[in-house]
């Protein structure tokens, strides 16, 4: 392993730790907003819950994205991602999907654009991925987590990050 492939070892890691840290930051904040919550809340939570056409919620209290067109298997170059799971459970949300390289040639690892769109395919934000070194035929995972929900969005676009 040379010295450039170390470093980005390391800058990933530190990424990663960051990460980490403030998802356990934001979620005891929202815990602790939560609580301090008037209880006359409770209509207007139900209100922004009637407007999430493309969500079910789960008994656990976890959003799961259903709509067709998010789910349905994206291209980006010669990858194929599939088997798209979009949840949102406490203020997080978290996209899995599988990735599989249909090129003949090894996909080097890139950090692309997940791109969420709304229902008037408006932004409705955007959320950075590393996809990993995939040989040809191989498939591999990608998966992030944003600190908002954005459980209801309609679809999404992967592009090359800038």
């Amino acid at each position: 392993m040379n010295s450039n492939e170390k470093r980005w070892i390391v800058l990933l890691i530190a990424v990663l730790v960051i990460a980490i840290v403030l998802i356990v930051v934001l979620v005891n904040g929202r815990a602790k907003n939560k609580e301090q919550m008037p209880e006359n809340n409770v209509d207007t939570n139900q209100e922004v819950q009637n407007v999430e056409q493309y969500v079910t919620q789960l008994d656990d209290g976890t959003k799961l994205n259903n709509s067709e067109l998010f789910n349905s298997v994206k291209t980006y170059k010669d990858l194929e991602i599939s088997n798209i799971q979009f949840t949102e459970k406490n203020g997080l949300s978290v996209l899995l999907a599988d990735v599989k390289n249909n090129a003949t040639t090894t996909h080097e690892e890139e950090v692309v654009k997940i791109v969420l769109l709304g229902e008037n395919d408006e932004t409705i934000a955007t959320l950075r991925v590393l996809i990993g070194k995939i040989e040809p035929g191989e498939t591999s995972q990608i998966n992030t987590t944003a600190s908002a929900d954005y459980a209801n969005a309609k679809d999404f676009k992967v592009e090359a990050s800038e």
